[in-house]
């Protein structure tokens, strides 16, 4: 097993992923493998087969499919996930890595700058208010002047680039695929923190990308999702204070965009989740569940460095019981 693997999907933008591709290899780092997922034909017109692995993947995939997708055909112990328009610069694996040396980190975000103006901050982790909106923390600001902000607690990555520990990504059965990506990093963030794990900035990690990479466009697809990871955190953000600030958010973001027709998709998106209430509203459980026995029936030798969930206590009662059994 390799320490490090770099999924790289690409699902529209031909120019926007050779971008990438090329800072990736350009900065390629000791110790690691660098996969290429796609829904769409690839002729691989440079000849880089030996030197990337290209997976297939349904045409209709989405693009959070597509990543857990390459995640699976991907080998590494941390999993590194680079959107299409995001640049690599040189060593901007090594602390990032160096992050995960803190048994408690699950999770660790790069600091992404404007790839015209090096200064500016385009996204520094991701942040999760309790009205239930997922904001870019750090967005707009200086980098020269943002040490208060670069020392403030994310609550993790963004799927547009974030490294994740696989053992965990695994037993949390990869990125939901019932949410868009720019709602699945955050619901797996969330699900992370409510596991006892944590998500860390880095900002010596330096990645670069345009700044109209982040505009977010609202859709139905996109009030869905994020409808649904509200429900699924309320109860660990507290539900008095989601369910009073939760109305004002949705009232926000419809009038911040009123003249634009998705804001209304929107609207109605967010409606819509509502016929779905009890399954997110268990859905905490389930990844607590799967997690849980992901410890149970995983091998000894999976690697488990981090703060225990709830120091595998369920684990350790039953631990006991599977050494007779293997015994006999």
């Amino acid at each position: 097993m390799c320490r490090l693997s770099i999924v790289i999907p690409l699902w529209a933008d031909n120019d926007r992923f050779e971008d990438t591709l090329a800072s990736v290899l350009q900065n390629r780092p000791r110790e690691s493998e660098v996969i290429v997922v796609h829904s769409l034909p690839y002729d691989d017109p440079y000849g880089l087969r030996g030197e990337v692995e290209f997976v297939a993947a349904a045409a209709a995939a989405s693009l959070t499919r597509l990543v857990n997708e390459g995640c699976r055909a991907s080998q590494g112990e941390i999993l590194h996930v680079l959107q299409p328009g995001i640049l690599a610069c040189d060593g901007w694996t090594e602390a990032a890595l160096t992050s995960f040396h803190d048994p408690q980190v699950c999770a660790v975000a790069p600091l992404a700058v404007d790839a015209e103006a090096g200064d500016r901050i385009v996204a520094a982790g991701l942040r999760y208010t309790r009205g239930g909106r997922r904001v870019r923390h750090g967005a707009g600001g200086k980098r020269s002047k943002g040490q208060p902000t670069l020392r403030q607690a994310i609550r993790g990555p963004g799927l547009f680039a974030g490294f994740y520990r696989r053992w965990l990504w695994e037993a949390m059965g990869g990125f939901c695929e019932r949410l868009d990506v720019d709602a699945a990093d955050i619901d797996f963030a969330l699900s992370l923190e409510s596991l006892g794990y944590r998500s860390a900035l880095e900002p010596q990690s330096i990645v670069r990308a345009a700044a109209k990479m982040f505009e977010e466009v609202p859709s139905f697809a996109a009030g869905l999702s994020a409808e649904r990871v509200f429900w699924r955190h309320a109860a660990t953000e507290g539900w008095l204070a989601s369910l009073i600030s939760h109305p004002l958010t949705v009232l926000g973001c419809v009038l911040g965009d009123w003249r634009r027709p998705g804001a209304y998709l929107q609207l109605l998106g967010r409606l819509a989740a509502l016929l779905s209430l009890p399954a997110q509203l268990t859905r905490a459980a389930q990844v607590r569940q799967k997690v849980e026995m992901f410890l149970l029936e995983s091998p000894t030798s999976t690697p488990r460095t981090s703060v225990p969930f709830e120091d595998h206590v369920a684990a350790q009662r039953l631990l006991p019981e599977r050494l007779d059994r293997e015994a006999a």
